[in-house]
């Protein structure tokens, strides 16, 4: 990162953060579990009446949702131009449409800063590919498209990724230098405490 980057008063943003906030981070999420934790004794009582499994009952008691900020990454970001060292996300970008996603590296190339870093992990899709076999294609195509999560379409994966396609959709979007990295490995803030699937990820970083 240059210097612009490195200013003190520069903050990083951690889209869709849930359950993995870390200090000095500004950590995003949309989900419900930001809403509960802000209201006196309501996960006690949906776990309670079993809404709320033991695991996640036991997080909001550990505070993991109580430092979320809401942020949906579909609209513009709530930032200044250039105001931001670092964005990181992980196991987001799947989720959105294809529209969606390159509004948003827009957006992302927008408000960091020049020299500043975008550390993008998503599911690796030439890994997921290579596992297609033509003699029961059914498995594939069920673990593709997420079908039982039918329930929760709206949380199921609508786009998928390769490195070159990365590197060029944060190109386009005006980033000016897009690196394929390792697990733990990159100049992003951090890595060593965000990066927590190291077996399943494309790990990509963009430079503005």
């Amino acid at each position: 990162m240059t210097d612009d980057a490195r200013g003190g008063s520069l903050e990083k943003l951690h889209i869709g953060a849930f359950n993995c906030g870390i200090d000095g981070w500004i950590n995003t999420d949309i989900t419900m579990h930001l809403w509960i934790a802000r209201m006196p004794f309501a996960a006690r009582a949906l776990h309670l009446a079993g809404l709320l499994s033991d695991a996640r009952y036991a997080e909001h008691r550990q505070g993991k949702f109580a430092g979320l900020r809401h942020m949906n990454m579909t609209r513009p970001l709530p930032f200044a131009d250039r105001s931001l060292s670092a964005v990181f996300s992980a196991h987001v970008f799947e989720h959105l449409f294809p529209d969606e996603v390159e509004r948003l590296a827009r957006e992302i190339a927008r408000v960091l800063a020049p020299g500043g870093v975008c550390r993008i992990v998503v599911p690796d899709m030439e890994r997921i590919v290579a596992l297609y076999d033509p003699a029961a294609p059914q498995a594939f195509l069920k673990g593709v498209f997420e079908i039982d999560r039918r329930k929760e379409a709206a949380f199921a994966h609508h786009w998928g990724f390769t490195r070159a396609s990365l590197a060029a959709l944060f190109r386009d979007a005006g980033c000016s230098e897009t690196h394929t990295r390792a697990y733990r490995e990159g100049v992003c803030p951090d890595i060593d405490r965000l990066d927590n699937r190291p077996d399943e990820s494309i790990y990509f970083e963009a430079i503005k």
